[in-house]
């Protein structure tokens, strides 16, 4: 089975085939000029982006959104992530966070699958409490998404997402694959005979 990747980040792609591994299926990239709605939560957002996407390519497909939510700010910036990040960028967000006495914050994702009658499934996901880190690092990795990742440390972790390695790495990656909303949707494509049709 085949199916489109409605995105222009390819960390983003790769994250999907590293969590698909050993499933038939085939994830390809396809990168389409949608219109980025101005939602209150990241659902509503991957539903447009796929109802637009499925107009245009009428095929299975994928829309994978992010917010990223910091408790203390009552989950500021939340699906406004985007626009925060290509404003001030991770460096702006450190310095407007700097004061706070709680630097808890957490990614949370959703994903839109609409199969080839146009029927779209959403599969949600709020992930672990983590930490702002109080500087960005230095370095970034093939399956980084986003820049976030040089600056959010992961429940358990000691380093930010980016500069993990080794057990510390495969440990966590192994903990987020069993509930992400990748994994979430290979197992209901299995359940449903790889075409999504329930």
């Amino acid at each position: 089975m085949t199916i489109h990747f409605v995105t222009g980040n390819t960390g983003k792609v790769n994250s999907m085939q590293k969590h698909l591994e050993g499933m038939t299926i085939v994830v390809k990239q396809i990168k389409l000029a949608l219109i980025e709605p101005q939602a209150d939560s990241v659902e509503e957002i991957v539903i447009s982006k796929a109802q637009q996407a499925f107009e245009i390519l009428k095929s299975p497909l994928v829309v994978e959104d992010s917010s990223f939510g910091i408790d203390e700010l009552n989950g500021f910036p939340g699906p406004y992530i985007k626009y925060v990040l290509q404003t001030v960028g991770i460096d702006g967000l450190l310095r407007l966070t700097s004061g706070l006495s709680s630097r808890r914050c957490r990614f949370i994702s959703a994903l839109a699958y609409v199969n080839a009658a146009g029927k779209i499934k959403v599969f949600s996901e709020q992930g672990d409490a983590g930490m702002l880190a109080q500087r960005i690092a230095p370095t970034n990795i093939q399956e980084s998404w986003s820049d976030l990742w040089r600056i959010f440390i992961p429940n358990g972790a000691s380093k930010p997402l980016s500069e993990l390695k080794g057990l510390e790495r495969d440990k966590i990656w192994a903990k987020w694959q069993e509930r992400s909303n990748f994994g979430k949707l290979g197992a209901w494509l299995n359940e449903t005979g790889n075409n999504g049709q329930k």
